[in-house]
């Protein structure tokens, strides 16, 4: 099933950079993604027959790239490149939920994360799947977590 989910995430998370910031991945990560410092991440919890969240950073630039493509701007403010990142992260998550099975699933609201926050959550809990996106933009990191199984849900007799 990691398997399964990992290439539903990829999958998910490609045709949304597509489709949504018209920027399309680069194949290999070139020398100097790799060491990138964090600029941002933004997460989407979800509850239903399981519960997690989705969390997406991004490096090198790419934070004011999402923004600045899907709003056509070239200057997006601060809060718009918050919203543009919570938007991604929940589309993505959106889209993968009904891979994991169960009858369906409620999203919250997407969340900023401070760097200091995220850092504080680093190491706590492993993600079920991780793929990361290479763009001439910079660098995304998407992780989905799969917290608990939940009793599943009792069709009403009455």
């Amino acid at each position: 099933m990691k398997t399964k989910i990992k290439k539903v995430l990829y999958e998910a998370a490609i045709n949304t950079f597509e489709d949504i910031c018209f920027m399309y991945a680069v194949p290999e990560l070139k020398d100097s993604q790799n060491d990138l410092a964090l600029e941002a991440a933004a997460e989407v919890k979800y509850q239903g027959d399981y519960t997690g969240r989705l969390l997406i950073e991004t490096r090198g630039g790419l934070f004011s790239a999402i923004a600045a493509n899907m709003l056509s701007s070239g200057n997006p403010t601060p809060r718009q490149k918050k919203d543009a990142l919570g938007e991604i992260a929940n589309i993505i998550c959106g889209n993968i939920l009904p891979s994991l099975g169960g009858r369906g699933y409620e999203t919250g609201t997407p969340q900023f994360l401070s760097k200091d926050k995220l850092l504080k959550e680093k190491g706590q809990d492993k993600p079920l799947a991780e793929i990361t996106l290479n763009f001439n933009e910079g660098r995304a990191d998407v992780k989905l977590f799969v917290a608990a199984t939940l009793t599943p849900r009792r069709k009403n007799s009455d």
